[in-house]
């Protein structure tokens, strides 16, 4: 079984994409792929996917 996250670029006055990269690394390393990026109304969102610890 999956289990699914929705995160998105942290609202600062200067968005800089290698501090969504980092979040994006952070995130790998405890297991999640991304799986989508998007930007919704200027927000850069991702989905991400991991198998579900049972």
């Amino acid at each position: 079984m999956k289990e699914y996250k929705l995160i998105r670029q942290k609202a600062t006055p200067i968005k800089k994409d290698e501090d969504f990269e980092a979040l994006l690394n952070s995130y790998a390393k405890t297991g999640w792929k991304t799986i989508n990026v998007f930007n919704h109304r200027g927000v850069i969102k991702a989905v991400l996917e991991r198998d579900k610890k049972e």
